[in-house]
């Protein structure tokens, strides 16, 4: 089995490391990702919060760690899962990590929720470790099937914290920083007041305005990004 990700879209996974996530409020289940990305820890964590709040993020980071420690990992976006079939999860019990994103989309899909309540006890089984994330708290996800359910609350637990706005600019200025240009605090203010205040939306509309700038070579500046905006 080789590790990293399903052979499906899932955006820009070489990009995103526990460096570029600002955790705010989120400090404990940022820092416990860490530790089971390593293996000093083997458990099954359950992550949920509304969109924009750095699941997916968090997920691919902990993925990404672990492959680059040696450890056999894999992400899961069930948000296509439409694409794949269930049998995809089979043979994934051996890996040290499994990371499943999106779970609510397979709520009420009974093939999908039997696939996921036996990689999840082949996990456990292992003492291998298991992230799932979705949107909503593990008791009211949607699932039917009562034994995948339950086990969604096993383990620990973390509802993850919108970002106040202070934390927000601080993300915008280091991505921007990442990706070689510098976001003054008058445009990351601009930003916020312009577009949906969610970290997943803003990070889109700043990789639209990077590009955009290199292609017109035109520095960032509020005039610019609002004639981007307009459009």
């Amino acid at each position: 089995m080789t590790t990293g990700q399903l052979p499906f879209r899932f955006g820009n996974y070489d990009r995103v490391n526990f460096d570029l996530f600002l955790p705010g409020e989120n400090v404990e289940v940022y820092q416990q990702l860490q530790q089971l990305a390593i293996g000093k820890v083997n458990t099954c964590i359950y992550l949920w919060g509304q969109k924009g709040t750095g699941k997916s993020h968090l997920l691919q980071a902990t993925c990404r760690n672990a492959s680059e420690g040696g450890r056999n990992s894999i992400y899961v976006p069930l948000a296509q899962f439409d694409e794949i079939e269930p049998a995809m999860l089979q043979g994934l019990g051996s890996l040290d990590l499994v990371c499943v994103d999106d779970i609510g989309n397979l709520a009420g899909n009974q093939a999908w929720e039997h696939a996921l309540l036996h990689l999840y006890n082949q996990l456990r089984d292992a003492q291998h470790s298991i992230v799932i994330a979705g949107n909503t708290a593990p008791n009211v996800t949607g699932i039917q099937l009562q034994d995948l359910k339950s086990r969604l609350s096993w383990g620990l637990t973390y509802h993850l914290k919108q970002l106040d706005d202070e934390t927000k600019i601080a993300v915008l200025k280091k991505r921007a920083e990442h990706r070689s240009f510098e976001l003054s605090d008058d445009v990351a203010f601009y930003l916020l007041s312009r577009v949906e205040r969610d970290v997943q939306t803003l990070m889109s509309i700043l990789e639209k305005i990077d590009d955009a700038s290199l292609a017109a070579q035109r520095k960032i500046t509020i005039p610019f990004v609002k004639t981007l905006l307009d459009k």
